[in-house]
């Protein structure tokens, strides 16, 4: 099972952001005034990035690790069950047909545990953290421009960037949160868009491919438990498969054609 690299992929996205921020302002403690959003900003304590990265990975593993293990669990129970099922499914005359049965003791239960699993993972800790990272991103890109007022602008900037990434990783953990990213310019609007590409590709598709790997085979096991056909089964796990790689690609399509959008408005 994969899921952990796009856990892993999260990891890594907050920690760029968490790494340059703290490394510029760790400094300075005591946050500014901040526009109004969703979440109240907090003072940002000394070390608070660092320690707010690694609490959520914390966070994060709380959420998924207990359904991976759920899943190996439910494979290897149902697997350990696996000869008794046959022995039952073989009494109907059909040899094929029991071994779909079987087949699909294993591969159903499985299946449903794994997406369990995935969801999480896609839907509440994936998203959270490329918006952490987004908006650390754009605080970092704020800082060039301030350049221009002297230090204490770019004191000023760091300071921004600092609190609002702050903030959005002490956001809420809900499935499907809005993005508080907020990229101003055609410059920032690319660099976001070029972002959301890759994590298109990092997270959502590559969860639908990781899903197909457990709704394939569940499938095929259907199909010839119901059928005792295998070509039929292996026609319905090809099916399956094609089905997924379809999605992610509309996954990516999607993205790309957003950032485009994204970037002719900020351009008009």
């Amino acid at each position: 099972m994969q899921i952990p690299t796009c856990l892993h992929a999260g990891v890594a996205a907050t920690g760029i952001a968490v790494a340059g921020i703290a490394a510029m302002g760790v400094a300075s403690a005591a946050p500014v005034p901040q526009s109004p959003s969703a979440v109240a900003p907090a003072v940002v304590p000394p070390g608070g990035l660092i320690t707010t990265f690694v609490h959520n990975q914390i966070v994060y593993c709380s959420i998924i690790c207990p359904l991976m293990v759920q899943t190996g669990e439910t494979a290897v129970t149902t697997t350990a069950q696996a000869p008794g099922t046959y022995r039952a499914a073989l009494r109907s005359g059909d040899q094929d047909k029991a071994m779909g049965v079987t087949a699909a003791s294993i591969t159903g239960p499985t299946n449903v545990a794994a997406e369990k699993a995935i969801l999480a993972d896609g839907t509440e800790v994936a998203p959270r953290a490329l918006n952490a990272f987004e908006v650390g991103v754009v605080g970092l890109l704020d800082v060039g421009p301030a350049a221009a007022g002297g230090p204490p602008a770019i004191a000023a900037a760091l300071q921004t960037a600092r609190q609002d990434t702050y903030t959005a990783m002490n956001r809420p953990i809900v499935p499907n949160p809005t993005p508080t990213v907020e990229p101003h310019g055609v410059g920032q609007v690319a660099v976001v868009g070029a972002i959301n590409i890759g994590a298109s590709v990092v997270f959502p598709a590559f969860n639908d491919v990781l899903s197909g790997a457990f709704e394939a085979p569940d499938a095929a096991a259907r199909t010839l438990a119901t059928t005792g056909d295998p070509a039929r089964a292996a026609a319905a796990a090809a099916d399956t498969a094609t089905g997924v790689h379809t999605a992610a690609d509309a996954v990516i399509s999607q993205a790309v054609t957003t950032a485009v959008d994204n970037l002719r408005a900020a351009n008009g």
